[in-house]
């Protein structure tokens, strides 16, 4: 059936409560996710875990959050010590939700930032990729990304709305999909894999936007469709919650 799946219920994980001191596990924290899944799974439910959705612990923020060079070690801790806990519980899994408005507070470091965070989902699909999943399935990682579609009148207001849509969630899911960096990252090279990160595609709108004046003009179902046509081009399973999918899509769910 086409449509939003309703087996499926986000779980947020919250490093900032996790680990709430540099090594310092928060054992009730994971205890009272691991309790969260189960109580999904037992109601007919499939739980969909987002490890990080932009919390960030405290000392990881004084040490310049994403910016900082060693915080690929500290995530590849956190992730393992939920990871240990979960994964025999859990098949779908999103490293992070909303990693380009996330990468926007560094302002003009943003760049480096979603750099960081391209390394960090990689990682993350890496490690997961090794647990074992619910059921002896192996899991499967995706994005969850906000969605804005783009228009705009006149030759300056189209070329404007076709940058916005390439620099972009386009370029996110492009690198995931890929192991390839692309501009904007104005970088040349791979992923730390150099392989594909990306087994699903999460949809979350921001509204239609239209160009140049940047006036928000709220929901677009057509423009979501677009949006969705566009995806459903990668060949990945979607979700999208609140919105319809067209026939022939697939669809991120129990199979």
């Amino acid at each position: 059936m086409a449509g939003p799946h309703p087996e499926l219920r986000i779980v947020t994980v919250s490093w900032a409560r996790v680990e709430p001191a540099r090594g310092a596990y928060q054992e009730g924290e994971v205890d009272a996710l691991q309790r969260e899944v189960r109580a999904i799974r037992a109601a007919g439910q499939e739980p969909l875990v987002v490890l990080h959705a932009g919390a960030l612990p405290d000392w990881v923020i004084a040490r310049q959050g994403w910016l900082d060079p060693d915080i690929g070690a500290d995530w590849g801790c956190f992730v393992d010590r939920v990871a240990q806990r979960l994964a025999a519980h859990v098949r779908l899994w999103a490293p992070c939700r909303g990693p380009l408005e996330e990468a926007g507070w560094y302002d003009d470091q943003a760049r480096v930032a979603l750099r960081a965070l391209l390394d960090a989902h990689a990682a993350a699909y890496l490690h997961l990729k090794r647990t074992q999943g619910f059921g002896g399935r192996p899991p499967e990682v995706g994005t969850l990304a906000t969605w804005a579609t783009w228009s705009g009148a006149g030759l300056r207001g189209r070329t404007e709305a076709e940058l916005r849509r390439r620099l972009g969630p386009d370029a996110w899911v492009a690198v995931l999909a890929t192991g390839r960096l692309v501009p904007p990252f104005s970088l040349v090279g791979e992923l730390p894999n150099g392989t594909p990160a990306l087994d699903w595609v999460g949809v979350e709108w921001a509204g239609a936007v239209e160009l140049p004046s940047g006036r928000t003009i709220g929901a677009d179902p057509e423009g979501r469709a677009a949006c969705v046509a566009r995806l459903a081009a990668l060949g990945k399973p979607l979700f999208v919650p609140g919105a319809g999918v067209p026939a022939g899509v697939r669809v991120l769910g129990v199979s």
